[in-house]
């Protein structure tokens, strides 16, 4: 989001958590750092941040650079709305632009009672944080119908803006062989990471070549476990804890296709990159999968819960076709997904148009 501010001629600093020092370390970007504990418990969150004099730093930095524009891309309804007030209180005409992932979290239970109740609670928070705002940004059609029926109380202004992402693909020219599962593997009922492992138990009975690979920065250990001994010689890892964009774009760059077999999803961060590097999609039968990808053109979509038949089935056909999807992918990215597409809703941004779109 702040590259094509930038390109329009706008001065952008980022305020990130000081947990992201190993990732921009040597950026030639602005960049301002508060510290925000990564941890599960928010009350723990917001009493560690308060200790680390986290307000005192968010003050200093609007202080020293007051804002005209606050956009805020990875909510922490409980730290953001402390420094909403404070930029508020530093300029009263800041204008407030909240890019809302995930609106509402349908099929709680797919997560389990604890994490379905902090949901509730983290929703109502984010509502709240909502009717803060002058402007909310959502990722999709799906992510903005969501918006729409339960933000009844939002006097703002909204708008669609896929998932930006600059567009730096692996250019590596590296053979596609993997079958790849990417990202957090922690719900792993919810992701759908039981389907993929029985894929990798499976392939070890049908006739081919299957070699998957898994791309986490999670502990892949108790997940290894569950294979059999054969099953993990077959599945090569990447875990780091703290994984690069050039890493992660690798590894996909490497694949034949990506699997993303949730059993639910408002949208996926993975789905931009893995077109970014022409690589197609073998995806549950969700709208947050169905509005991007086409089956047969751009992966194949498959129906949650799906057969093993059904998920090899999927393999062939993208093996098969895989020169035309691969194109066909990168051309719904440009379209979608690159970052600089955002320029034309940078006026938007500011407060110049106050439309719906």
């Amino acid at each position: 989001m702040g590259q094509p501010l930038q390109s329009c001629g706008h001065r952008v600093r980022y305020l990130m958590t000081t947990d992201y020092n190993w990732l921009n370390q040597d950026s030639p970007l602005e960049i301002d750092r508060v510290p925000v504990p990564d941890l599960a418990n928010p009350v723990s969150v917001v009493i560690r941040f308060l200790r680390n004099k986290g307000m005192a730093r968010i003050r200093a930095v609007f202080t020293a650079n007051p804002p005209k524009l606050l956009l805020l891309t990875n909510l922490n309804p409980f730290i953001d709305r402390i420094m909403v007030r404070i930029a508020k209180q530093i300029n009263p005409n800041v204008r407030i632009v909240l890019y809302l992932h995930e609106p509402r979290t349908t099929q709680r239970m797919v997560y389990g009672w604890k994490r379905a109740f902090l949901l509730i609670i983290f929703e109502s928070l984010t509502r709240n944080m909502a009717n803060m705002s002058d402007a909310v940004i959502l990722p999709s059609q799906n992510a903005y119908e969501v918006f729409q029926r339960f933000f009844k109380k939002f006097r703002g202004s909204s708008r669609i803006i896929p998932l930006p992402f600059v567009d730096e693909p692996c250019l590596e020219q590296i053979e596609r062989r993997y079958l790849s599962l990417v990202g957090h593997i922690g719900n792993a009922h919810q992701k759908g990471v039981d389907l993929f492992c029985e894929m990798v138990e499976e392939s070890l009975k049908r006739p081919g070549t299957f070699a998957f690979q898994l791309v986490t920065g999670e502990n892949p250990g108790p997940l290894l476990e569950t294979l059999s001994e054969k099953a993990r010689m077959n599945l090569h890892v990447v875990h780091k804890a703290k994984l690069s964009d050039e890493e992660i774009s690798r590894a996909i760059r490497e694949s034949t296709a990506v699997i993303l077999l949730q059993r639910r999803v408002m949208q996926s961060g993975v789905l931009p990159v893995a077109f970014m590097n022409g690589t197609p999609i073998i995806a549950s039968d969700l709208l947050g999968f169905t509005q991007y990808i086409n089956d047969g053109e751009t992966g194949c979509i498959l129906p949650v819960d799906s057969t093993l038949d059904q998920r090899f089935d999927a393999i062939s056909r993208i093996q098969k076709d895989l020169e035309k999807m691969s194109s066909e992918c990168r051309r719904v990215y440009e379209k979608n997904f690159d970052s600089q597409i955002v320029v034309n809703s940078v006026p938007w941004i500011l407060g110049a148009h106050e439309d719906t779109v």
